[in-house]
């Protein structure tokens, strides 16, 4: 249940005030300092080289100080990995190139930071299944999720499917998987995404897991059965998903002691808690996580001040940057005005979603005709003087470059 910490009249007020904004024509005040300003940067925003340090130095170009580049996707991989495969949106094999060193060095030229954003749980999505035979969908389709009704969950074109979590050695898979990572690639962070377990409308009507190995480890833990013991049976599934965030945030840090954990999550935190059995709240207390990045993607900027308010009286022990979904946008002043919003309620920072609502990329969310190289270039130019930069001078490598065909506003 959502407990805001300003009343809705409070809220309204606070959106009417920033309406008359306008930040392209008004310069904003310097941001705060420390603040986060962070970016997300699909798996499919890169097929090259060149895509990836273009997108790390456009970035840091209109004032963001952190990219979440993702990683991992599918139970893949968009790096040199000897435990999983390569994504098969960047071809399915070795590109010629790293995508996360690559991201890596640019970062440490432009003084970004680099963060390795990785999707924990899901493993396939999809009718067909994957090419490589090494893929964990191969390899231990028993590590799938099976339902009450005998279902295992491996295929579906409109979802992911996921790994069981309630299992130990899914559980120590990811382990290795996220400590290969840190242990080779110095990021600057690691981002989580998808700790959570599938919602009921997946399976139906039906339980899940309810493979033999799950109830049997079920009925060591409450000595019983789903059916005679359901509030055991939700309170053990939801501590099989904190286990999964607690050991993979200690697994970063007893590598990089200093690289900063962080997970994304659901805005309602009560409903992700009933629904998804992601336990926001009881992640205060695991001391290896350090940031919440509630997913409060709104049109409305109303709606918007709602949610992050709450999230953000939500969580009191760490810190919480509120996402900013650009990509439901159609006008730079919701994305603009819901910065503001971060900044009013005092939150540590703000994420936009994503990459491809900024700049031109090889994703199917970046659109190319001119309203919408129009609005990327509006919001560019917007997010330069809120984040309190200058309009980069000459060929630099900035965000207007490769749209400069189009006729729109120039940084």
């Amino acid at each position: 249940m959502l407990t805001p910490r300003l009343s809705l009249p409070v809220v309204s007020s606070l959106i009417f005030c920033l309406a008359s904004f306008s930040p392209v024509r008004a310069r904003a005040a310097d941001p705060p300092k420390g603040e986060i300003r962070a970016l997300w940067v699909t798996r499919w925003d890169f097929k090259t080289e060149k895509d990836i340090r273009r997108a790390v130095r456009w970035s840091a170009a209109v004032g963001f100080n952190r990219i979440f580049l993702q990683v991992r996707g599918r139970a893949d991989a968009f790096y040199r990995s000897s435990i999983e495969p390569w994504g098969e949106e960047i071809g399915g094999r070795d590109p010629g190139f790293d995508p996360l060193q690559t991201a890596i060095e640019e970062s440490q030229k432009t003084g970004i930071q680099l963060h390795a954003w990785i999707n924990v749980l899901p493993a396939w999505k999809g009718n067909t299944p994957p090419r490589d035979p090494g893929h964990v969908l191969h390899r231990y389709p028993e590590w799938f999720i099976e339902d009450s009704n005998g279902k295992r969950h491996m295929l579906d074109a409109a979802d992911y499917t996921i790994l069981n979590p309630c299992l130990p050695e899914v559980r120590s898979y990811l382990v290795r998987v996220v400590s290969d990572i840190v242990s080779r690639y110095a990021v600057d962070g690691v981002h989580f995404d998808y700790v959570r377990f599938v919602g009921k409308e997946t399976a139906g009507e039906a339980e899940f897991p309810y493979d033999p190995r799950s109830l049997a480890l079920f009925r060591k833990f409450a000595a019983g059965s789903p059916k005679t013991a359901p509030e055991e049976w939700e309170r053990w599934k939801r501590a099989s998903v904190n286990t999964v965030i607690y050991r993979l945030s200690k697994a970063v840090k007893e590598v990089r002691p200093k690289a900063v954990v962080s997970v994304a999550v659901l805005q309602d935190y009560g409903r992700a808690r009933k629904k998804f059995l992601q336990d926001v709240v009881a992640w205060q207390s695991f001391p290896y996580l350090d940031e919440i990045y509630p997913m409060t993607y709104h049109e409305s900027s109303a709606d918007f001040a709602f949610y992050a308010d709450a999230a953000l009286r939500g969580m009191t022990a760490k810190k919480v940057i509120p996402g900013i979904g650009a990509h439901l946008h159609d006008r730079v002043s919701q994305t603009t005005r819901q910065i503001q919003v971060s900044r009013t309620l005092g939150a540590a920072g703000y994420c936009v979603f994503g990459f491809a609502s900024l700049f031109p990329s090889p994703s199917h969310e970046s659109k190319g005709d001119e309203a919408s190289r129009r609005l990327r270039a509006e919001l560019r130019a917007a997010l330069l003087s809120l984040n309190g930069k200058k309009k980069p001078a000459g060929d630099s490598p900035t965000a207007a470059r490769p749209e400069s065909g189009a006729s729109t506003p120039k940084l």
